[in-house]
């Protein structure tokens, strides 16, 4: 539950763009989906451990660069990339939309909904496309990346968003008792102490890897 706003912010946005919307509707999606999911995620895991035994890697995924050993390797290989690609073909349009959405709201407060210019939502995603790709090849490893987005987007996410959240609506008059107050200080100081951590961990483990 405290990562349900890291794993799943994008269900809030697109459940206000969906038509004929009920609570009801979207738990069942929810249900199915999870069900999907842990399916699909104990069968990779399953057979990536059969396929590699003791030498299957974290990202499972570099397993596939190298030949099996077995008979049709390369073929297998080739399936494993393309379904790859189809995933983020997929996903791609879930994530990118709430990235869409928020920078929309920063850069272009007060204008129509993003929904009713698409030639505004054209130049958006164009642009952030460019920063993506270009930001993609200058970092050499997409775990770098993972270890600075945990430790930052995902603890602010998850921690400190809410926290603070929380704590404004406590001085607008939503009373929050001593002990909910106490919470969302200590969920903040946290989540702070957390990410700085994490990033000068981060940091250091790339210094140590580089000499």
């Amino acid at each position: 539950m405290s990562n349900a706003y890291v794993c799943h912010f994008n269900v809030q946005p697109i459940y206000n763009e969906l038509e004929g919307k009920s609570p009801q509707r979207m738990n069942q999606v929810g249900r199915i989906t999870t069900v999907l999911c842990i399916v699909v995620y104990i069968s990779t895991a399953t057979s990536g451990y059969l396929l590699f035994g003791k030498d299957t890697e974290s990202d499972v995924l570099t397993n596939f660069d190298k030949d099996l050993g077995i008979r049709f390797s390369s073929t297998l290989n080739y399936i494993v990339r393309v379904g790859y690609i189809l995933h983020l073909v997929l996903v791609f349009p879930v994530v990118h939309f709430s990235l869409r959405q928020t920078v929309d709201a920063l850069v272009f407060e007060g204008s129509a909904p993003l929904s009713e210019s698409r030639k505004r939502s054209l130049t958006l995603t164009v642009i952030l496309l460019g920063m993506i790709y270009f930001g993609s090849t200058m970092i050499p490893n997409i775990w770098t990346a993972f270890k600075f987005t945990g430790a930052t987007t995902a603890v602010s996410l998850g921690f400190t968003f809410p926290s603070l959240v929380a704590l404004r609506l406590s001085h607008r008059g939503q009373g929050l008792s001593l002990g909910e107050k106490f919470l969302s200080w200590l969920m903040l100081v946290l989540a702070v102490v957390v990410s700085i951590v994490g990033v000068i961990g981060n940091i250091y483990s790339l210094k140590s890897q580089s000499q």
